[in-house]
């Protein structure tokens, strides 16, 4: 008998620099609502925007945690973060997450994804 396994349980690389945690896991935490943590974050939708307040919910596996935030007008976008570091955003209508900047500064994530800014702190996305 002849095992087939995905190629993506075969083969991991890390290359230097590269974070590693359980990425697909936060993600599909997030996408069944199964949240670890809710909150509230700053947040701005719109470029010149004052910051405001956004609900959130997280969702963790293994080093690795999935941040939605939803705007004000109902509007979400998820943030992934992985060994304490962010990733990027999803896709979305108004982007497509990958054109970011961040920081972490004061206990706070300071993050950009396309033109939205978020402050998420530090707590909600590694937890206890």
């Amino acid at each position: 008998m002849r095992i087939v396994r995905p190629l993506a349980l075969i083969f991991t690389v890390a290359l230097p620099g590269t974070v590693i945690g359980d990425t697909v896991a936060a993600k599909d935490r997030a996408r069944s609502g199964s949240f670890d943590a809710t909150g509230e974050v700053r947040c701005a939708q719109e470029v010149g925007q004052s910051l405001g307040v956004c609900s959130a919910s997280v969702a963790r596996a293994a080093g690795s945690a999935a941040v939605v935030v939803t705007f004000k007008n109902g509007f979400a976008r998820t943030l992934l973060f992985s060994e304490g570091e962010f990733l990027r955003g999803n896709a979305t209508m108004s982007g497509v997450g990958t054109d970011m900047d961040w920081r972490l500064s004061g206990g706070v994530y300071h993050v950009r994804v396309d033109d939205q800014r978020f402050e998420v702190p530090y707590a909600l996305v590694i937890g206890d």
